[in-house]
């Protein structure tokens, strides 16, 4: 159980990973300072650490019980 979390975990990673580089492509690379580029990866960031901080605290708090 514990490693389909891991797994759960490092999917969810590496989709971000993938998303940030189609962000990329669409709106232009984060190393030539895109400001649109950098706002979107930076929500994108945000908004998925929070959660995968959510569901790792929910999990270990489950196998706690």
């Amino acid at each position: 159980m514990l490693l389909s979390a891991g797994g759960s975990v490092l999917g969810c990673i590496f989709l971000v990973l993938s998303m940030v580089n189609v962000i990329q492509i669409r709106l232009g690379m984060l190393s030539c300072g895109s400001r649109a580029a950098v706002r979107a990866v930076t929500t994108l960031v945000t908004l998925v650490s929070s959660a995968l901080i959510l569901y790792i605290s929910t999990v270990l708090y489950s196998f706690k019980q």
